[in-house]
């Protein structure tokens, strides 16, 4: 990794309020998955597994990861930000958070190294050009036989009619303040494309639709998705100033 703090190209805002959101949602996932943090295949007791999880924000994903793994197994978690990263003595000992961007090369003895990468929720702050980009890089990464696991969501694809009114609004306008910034509103509907670009095989898709809530079937469910949603546009207020 470099010693130097790469540039940080996250729109967002930098505050207690967003890793809050991010906390939450890492619950909303988490549940959505039945209680799951990975899909891959993988042997979560191998001792050596390496894992890789790229945007980890404050490292919650490989925490959380780390009590399903042998204590034997090496966790990392990279983000551009390490001023938020979870303190080392809160975290487990094979957990270990470094600096690193998503537009830049890995390091040569990351490249072709980990059982398992992974990333959820960060490309919607590329270009389509550049979130190609990243994911080409990212799967460079995957050792022969290995896995790379990425989540994103598609904002277009909401349900619509008369019934869903205020969230038909909430999306019209979320989707205007994305294309403002240069944010992409539906990273999710590019990634088979782009890892076939990448050069994975055996790609396999999986469509979650979140409900949010007072019709959620799950309660907590869908006040997990209404919290993050407002907490998104909290930050996209932030982002526009007085736009």
């Amino acid at each position: 990794m470099s010693a130097t703090t790469p540039k940080d190209p996250y729109r967002g805002p930098r505050h207690q309020g967003e890793y809050d959101r991010l906390s939450t949602q890492h619950e909303l996932v988490k549940t959505a998955m039945h209680g799951k943090l990975l899909y891959s295949p993988v042997d979560l007791t191998s001792p050596d597994l390496r894992v890789l999880d790229s945007a980890t924000a404050q490292g919650t994903w490989p925490i959380d990861l780390a009590q399903s793994v042998s204590p034997t197994a090496t966790l990392i978690g990279t983000d551009v930000a390490p001023q938020h990263f979870t303190p080392e003595d809160q975290r487990p000992s094979n957990v270990h958070l470094k600096t690193h961007s998503i537009f830049d090369t890995w390091p040569e003895d990351f490249q072709n190294s980990f059982d398992v990468v992974h990333q959820r929720f960060v490309l919607t702050v590329c270009s389509n050009e550049a979130g190609q980009d990243a994911v080409r890089k990212l799967f460079d990464c995957v050792k022969p036989g290995g896995w790379i696991e990425l989540h994103e969501g598609n904002m277009l694809r909401i349900k619509e009619g008369p019934e869903h009114v205020a969230f038909m609004r909430f999306r019209d306008i979320m989707v205007k303040a994305w294309a403002a910034i240069g944010n992409q509103p539906s990273p999710g509907h590019y990634l088979v494309p782009w890892l076939k670009d990448a050069g994975a095989i055996d790609i396999q898709e999986e469509v979650q639709t979140i409900e949010v809530g007072a019709k959620a079937k799950d309660q907590d469910q869908g006040e997990r998705a209404i919290a993050v949603l407002l907490h998104l546009l909290d930050g996209m207020k932030i982002m526009l100033g007085g736009e």
